[in-house]
């Protein structure tokens, strides 16, 4: 099935997996630039508002954009599976390509007054919806395409995406800061990295056009299978929850390690903030290699023991990589732990981004997914910052994070007992 529908298509495997992804780096390389240019933003956008206040109301512009996540996942997860794959991909990149442009000729708030927030507002939350669908339909494509034997291999490719979005968004972000004057970022200069997105919305949107449409048509006379979201949510529900659980250990692990070390090394550990952006390109570049390396592992060596170990070496390394950071703080320690960190990272997250979609049936994968990937990274993941901020004020122990992280992967490991390992089936 997967070789003819690649035949038909006459796509190489390098194309089918950079039209499917580029979708999901667009997301992150969006989701990263947003992050670097919040003072500009705040300040253009909420001007009657003190200096601390214009970031943090452009900071909750930003964090809307989480809250319509599992929404874009239900919706446009669902749509994948009533009109397919194809389809939903092509819509959530056009609405990628809109928050971009909504946001990069956005007017200020000197020329708009009170639309002015309002537009950039209701492109975060066109841009978080349309995330939030790419990942179940992207990855479900992967997973179709492949054959039996590279399945954990393809779907990967959509986790290194990720990692090669917040690559670019700070390089991309980097460059216009260290190229341009203050002032001129300020007037316009912030507003050049949306653009270069929109640029590349429509060569995906040609790409992605070409792609052979996975899901398969009922036979004639079939009966008509039930609503994909009813299903998950309850023929499939015990699948739903522990394919979410399962999730948890690398959706905190990857917003600790990515996002909130390098931070954490600016405010505790006194680091520069060259040092926390340089981290983050690190752990970032290494996920991007990391992710389809697991995949291979997962595909030879089956998708549980890949994932197993590198929980259990994530679970007992985390805590000794943090006091030896805070032990020698410095710009190379911090590179240096990021990015191991994110080798296990990657081995936690591609075999379950895998082993998920194996167990869902066809009419179904794409809303699985979905629920299980877009909940688990919303809400596990997403106040992971917050939580281990939360956790270092109240106990006044910079290495109680690593306690978190460490108590993420030992509760994620329980659920794995139950899922079934199908490296190499034919998916259902």
């Amino acid at each position: 099935m997967s070789t003819l529908v690649l035949d038909k298509a006459g796509l190489s495997k390098k194309q089918v997996i950079a039209a499917t992804t580029i979708g999901t780096a667009l997301e992150f390389y969006d989701f990263t630039i947003y992050s670097f240019f919040a003072i500009q933003i705040g300040q253009l956008f909420f001007p009657g508002a003190s200096p601390v206040n214009q970031f943090l109301l452009s900071i909750g512009v930003f964090g809307v954009g989480f809250v319509v996540r599992p929404l874009g996942g239900i919706v446009i997860g669902a749509y994948a599976d009533r009109v397919g794959r194809k389809k939903a991909m092509v819509l959530t990149i056009m609405l990628m390509a809109l928050s971009c442009a909504m946001i990069a000729c956005a007017p200020p708030y000197a020329v708009a007054g009170m639309v002015a927030p309002f537009i950039v507002l209701a492109a975060r939350l066109i841009q978080g919806f349309a995330a939030g669908g790419e990942f179940g339909p992207g990855t479900t494509l992967l997973v179709e395409y492949a054959t039996d034997q590279t399945r954990a291999f393809f779907a990967s490719w959509n986790f290194a995406a990720t990692a090669l979005g917040l690559a670019l968004g700070a390089l991309v972000a980097t460059l216009v800061n260290v190229a341009l004057p203050k002032q001129a970022v300020l007037d316009w200069g912030w507003r050049l990295p949306f653009l270069l997105g929109i640029v590349a919305a429509p060569a995906g949107m040609l790409i992605r056009r070409r792609l052979e449409e996975t899901l398969v048509d009922r036979a004639p006379g079939a009966p008509r299978p039930q609503g994909a979201l009813k299903a998950a949510l309850t023929t499939h529900l015990k699948l739903t929850i522990l394919g979410t659980f399962a999730e948890l250990g690398g959706s905190v692990s990857v917003y600790i390690t990515a996002f909130f070390l390098p931070s954490h090394a600016v405010r505790a550990l006194h680091l520069s903030p060259t040092a926390a952006v340089s981290s983050g390109v690190v752990s970032s570049l290494v996920l991007f290699v990391a992710a389809p390396i697991a995949g291979r592992l997962a595909d030879r060596f089956t998708r549980k023991s890949v994932l197993v170990i590198s929980r259990v070496i994530m679970l007992l390394a985390v805590y000794p990589a943090f006091a030896f950071l805070g032990a020698h703080p410095s710009m190379t320690a911090l590179c240096i732990i990021s990015g191991l960190l994110a080798v296990f990272v990657a081995g936690q997250i591609v075999p379950v981004l895998v082993m998920i979609p194996e167990l869902f049936p066809k009419h179904v994968r794409a809303t699985g997914i979905a629920l299980t990937y877009v909940v688990s990274a919303s809400f596990f993941g997403g106040f992971s910052p917050f939580i281990a901020s939360w956790l270092v004020a109240q106990t006044g122990n910079p290495l109680a994070p690593a306690w978190y992280v460490a108590a993420a992967c030992a509760i994620s490991l329980i659920p794995v007992i139950w899922l079934k390992d199908r490296t190499g089936q034919p998916l259902a």
